[in-house]
């Protein structure tokens, strides 16, 4: 509240767009000790204990901030990973905008969220999204991927920071249960070293630039490189 009351974040976090992240977290366990909120797994027959849920952190320049955390409901969430995260970050981002309103442009969360379900509360909240697409049953998704591999290069940038060079490939679809059109971004790497990579996204956002999407996707990592360090700490 005193970071956005002290104008802080008028400049955004990355080229403008106030950014944030979403992303799961175990906190800690235990196989002795337990209380009532505590979630449960079975390893060689015997009961762990833990405490596990997710976290909404600042991205981009500036300090990172976190500006909410949910924790998992015993009854009520599944233990899993995918589908009881989901639930609890869905919880959490419209607990985050009912506290301090619409403060974030853009919000960057893992492949976890690429389904429709998460693309249409955030739509709902009026918040876009940037998601990365990994392996997945969507069928709309299998087809824009294979659609797009077929694709030239809509941009190359040569010696980009880290790179020998990045091209960009670009494809406009509907994905499944999904009213609004979204994008589909492959960032095709080729390290200095040679080694290749690549980052597949899907987003919300339309008419941002590349270069933007893509500091804002590897900007992601910062909520678990640092964020999530300071909380276990």
């Amino acid at each position: 509240e005193r970071a956005i009351a002290n104008k802080v974040f008028d400049k955004g976090t990355i080229d403008g767009y106030m950014v944030g992240a979403i992303d799961g977290t175990k906190f800690f366990g235990s196989n002795k000790k337990s209380c009532p909120e505590c979630l449960t797994t079975s390893r060689k027959k015997k009961t762990h204990s833990f405490h596990s849920g997710a976290v909404m952190a600042v991205i981009g320049n500036g300090p990172k901030l976190t500006v909410g955390f949910e924790m998992y409901r015993p009854g009520e969430d599944i233990a899993s990973k995918d589908e009881g995260e989901q639930n609890v970050s869905k919880r959490l981002i419209s607990d985050v905008i009912m506290t301090y309103g619409n403060i974030f442009d853009v919000v960057v969360y893992d492949a976890l969220a690429c389904n429709s379900v998460w693309i249409n509360h955030c739509l709902g909240l009026e918040t876009d999204v940037i998601v990365r697409a990994k392996e997945n049953n969507i069928n709309s998704l299998k087809e824009v991927k294979r659609i797009t591999n077929k694709k030239e290069p809509v941009e190359v940038w040569e010696n980009e920071k880290g790179f020998e060079h990045v091209k960009v490939y670009e494809s406009t679809f509907k994905m499944d249960n999904v009213a609004k059109d979204l994008r589909f971004v492959k960032f095709e790497m080729k390290h200095k070293d040679g080694k290749r990579s690549q980052i597949l996204i899907v987003t919300s956002c339309m008419e941002m630039s590349m270069k933007t999407l893509f500091k804002m996707i590897r900007a992601r990592w910062n909520i678990e490189n640092c964020i999530f360090n300071n909380l276990k700490e």
